[in-house]
């Protein structure tokens, strides 16, 4: 039987929550849901994916460091990115 590697985890499991994270972030806007919690999830959710992500779907032995790094630097910014557009949104005259 063919396992998944730590490695093919995350590189299926991050897009997906992203897309799926969105995707609430959509209907949350059609169906009304309050502006407060879907910024307290993107606040919070990401951080908590990138601990969690590093804890237990990095394995040291097999990747390397520098490159995992890298790519959790590029995935913060663009995350820092979209939050400061949401607090933008939010909290300016662009929220209809």
């Amino acid at each position: 039987m063919n396992s998944w590697t730590k490695s093919e985890i995350r590189k299926y499991l991050g897009p997906l929550l992203v897309v799926v994270g969105l995707a609430y972030t959509y209907h949350s806007h059609v169906t009304g849901c309050p502006r407060y919690v879907i910024f307290a999830g993107w606040a919070l959710g990401p951080p908590v994916w990138f601990i969690l992500e590093y804890g237990l779907l990095f394995d040291a032995e097999k990747e390397n460091l520098k490159t995992f790094r890298h790519y959790q630097s590029l995935c913060r910014n663009l995350w820092l990115g979209f939050l400061a557009y949401l607090a933008a949104f939010y909290l300016s005259q662009w929220s209809a």
